[in-house]
């Protein structure tokens, strides 16, 4: 690629930052400074290297501001889990923010039934023997409801399936002999029926 290509290119990636990480006016007072700047640049190379360190810092500055999360409404923490109905909740994502980015599909939960889908979740998906440990301890409480259980399992499951179909995850971690190996899931509904 020759110099004024790859400048060209580079300018422009710097602007998009710029205006995607400000407000019109201050991405065109911003843009305004790097013109003036280029311009008592005599070469290519000069133009080349302010590009590229900028760029950089602005790319730093664009992941932060696709990291920053709204915070949830009064209405939205004062609406019931959707697992086991506590009273209080929070805004859970289902697909993930890490992998999936800043997205709405998300569900309240409690603090409880949050922190149980994340544990579910990372045992299921990501076999991790710190959760699993967790997970059986939780399950083995008298205190939890069931159907809270069933429904946070179901949305892992569901998540798990998208990110299989997607080939992002092994196809195995969806299946039933998987959830009875991590989970012990038929020694779970046992208890829970002979608890009724």
């Amino acid at each position: 690629m020759m110099a004024d290509s790859r400048e060209k290119a580079l300018v422009e990636e710097l602007y998009a930052l710029i205006r995607y990480v400000y407000h019109k006016k201050l991405a065109d007072e911003i843009i305004q400074a790097f013109e003036d700047a280029f311009a008592s640049r005599t070469t290519p190379e000069e133009r080349i290297t302010i590009c590229e360190q900028w760029i950089d810092f602005y790319r730093a500055h664009r992941y932060r501001k696709a990291m920053r999360r709204r915070r949830p409404t009064s209405q939205e923490r004062l609406t019931p889990c959707s697992a086991c109905g506590y009273p209080v909740s929070h805004r859970h994502h289902l697909w993930d923010v890490a992998t999936h980015g800043e997205n709405r599909v998300t569900v309240q939960l409690c603090a409880n039934c949050h922190e149980l889908h994340h544990l579910m979740y990372n045992t299921l998906a990501r076999d991790s023997e710190r959760s699993r440990k967790l997970v059986l301890h939780i399950l083995a409480s008298p205190r939890l409801q069931p159907q809270a259980v069933q429904q946070i399992l179901g949305w892992c499951r569901a998540i798990m399936q998208y990110e299989v179909e997607n080939g992002w995850l092994e196809t195995h971690k969806v299946s039933d002999r998987w959830l009875e190996e991590k989970l012990h899931w038929a020694d779970y509904l046992r208890r829970v029926e002979s608890r009724v």
